[in-house]
This record gives structure tokens, C-alpha cells and sequence, in this order.
């Protein structure tokens, strides 16, 4: 005879589920668009059990992002933690095209997480929060990799951080729109990068621009 779940283990489920709930019903419906009530009867619960664990639509869409960007930084951590700098760049890029190909959810749902912070301040401040927490956390995670390197890198680790973040964002949003897009486009797009600063730390650095003809007239 199986053990009586305890109130925590069940509360857990139930939270389980209507984030579950959500997560298919937003990328569909949108934010906007769908109810409390929506996600309560997708998940087989009550109204009130949603309150009884999110405040808010927005707060349970909050905690989906809050639960992806800790797995991105538990994965990035992990690959990153070897010896082989090219090698462990390349399989950061590749387990993030991965994570995409297997969840064609995920694009839709983070570009719902944009369009409605554009739409809602409050919501926008939220998720601007949670970005520069990301990429502090990410530039940890970078400055400890780049250890062992032959020379400092030649940006700041938030603003190589904050570069990546840029990168991998687009990719999101332009796959979405275009999912015969090459994936091989953004490994050699991160490839690039991180060569590109490797280059600048020993001495490397682009070309200045030509200064403009002065007008003849």
C-alpha cells in the first residue's frame, strides 16, 4: 500500500500541473488571452487552487522563466567546466539549438514574454530584472571558464555576457519566424565571437573606419 502523499507533496503537484497547463495554453492563446479559469481546467483544478499557489497570470508566467533560466545556467555551467575552450564553446551552442529543436514551445512562449512586456510596464521591469540577473549570472559562470586563458579578455565579462544574451535572443525570435533557419548559422556566429575576442586579447583589434571625404563643394 502506497504512502499517503503529505499537503506539500500534493500542493507541489498541483503546481506542477498548472504550470504545465500554462505553458501549452500561452504559446496558443496568449498571455492575454487566456484566464485563470483557462488554466485551472486545463490542469483539472479549481479557480481556487490556482490562488492558492500564484498571486497572478503574471507571476506563474514569471516562475516559467525563473525555472528556464536556472536550467540554461545549470547546463551552461556544467559545459563549461572542462578543459577544451573550443570544444566547450561549441557544445554550449549545440545544447542550446538542441533545447530548441526539442521544445518548439519554448520560442513561442519567450516571444509571448517579450510582446507583453512591450504591452505592460510593470511586467516589462520584471523581465528586465530577471535578464540582468541571467547575464550576471552568466558572466560568473564565463569569468571562472576564462581562468586559465593566456590573456584577460578584452571586454568587461557583463558586456561579453550581455553580448551573448543578444545573440542567443535573436536566434529565438528569428527561428520562430523562420524555423528553415540553419542552425549551423549560430554556432558559427558564436564561434566567430569568441574567437574574435580571444584575437583582441592577444593584440588584435578591427580596422577604424575610413574617415569620411570632406565635401568638395
Amino acid at each position: 500500500m502506497s504512502k499517503p502523499k503529505t499537503r506539500s507533496e500534493k500542493q507541489a503537484e498541483t503546481r506542477a500541473a498548472l504550470l504545465r497547463a500554462a505553458y501549452e495554453l500561452f504559446p496558443r492563446r496568449g498571455m492575454e488571452k487566456t484566464s485563470v479559469d483557462d488554466i485551472a481546467a486545463a490542469a483539472r483544478y479549481t479557480k481556487g487552487a490556482f490562488y492558492s499557489n500564484f498571486r497572478s497570470k503574471e507571476e506563474l508566467f514569471l516562475v516559467m522563466l525563473d525555472e528556464r533560466f536556472a536550467e540554461n545556467i545549470e547546463r551552461l555551467d556544467q559545459t563549461l567546466a572542462g578543459i577544451d575552450a573550443d570544444e566547450e564553446a561549441q557544445r554550449a551552442s549545440t545544447d542550446f539549438l538542441t533545447e530548441i529543436h526539442a521544445d518548439p514551445n519554448w520560442p513561442r512562449l519567450y516571444f509571448e514574454f517579450v510582446a507583453y512586456a512591450a504591452r505592460n510596464e510593470a511586467f516589462r521591469e520584471e523581465l528586465a530584472d530577471r535578464h540582468r540577473e541571467l547575464r550576471r549570472r552568466m558572466a560568473e559562470i564565463f569569468s571562472r571558464w576564462s581562468t586559465d586563458f593566456p590573456a584577460e579578455p578584452p571586454l568587461p565579462m557583463t558586456d561579453i555576457a550581455t553580448m551573448v544574451d543578444f545573440m542567443a535572443d535573436g536566434f529565438i525570435v528569428d527561428h520562430m519566424i523562420d524555423p528553415e533557419l540553419k542552425h549551423s548559422l549560430y554556432t558559427t556566429m558564436q564561434a566567430i565571437f569568441f574567437r574574435g575576442l580571444q584575437a583582441m586579447a592577444m593584440g588584435w583589434e578591427p580596422e577604424k573606419e575610413a574617415e569620411p571625404a570632406e565635401s568638395l563643394a
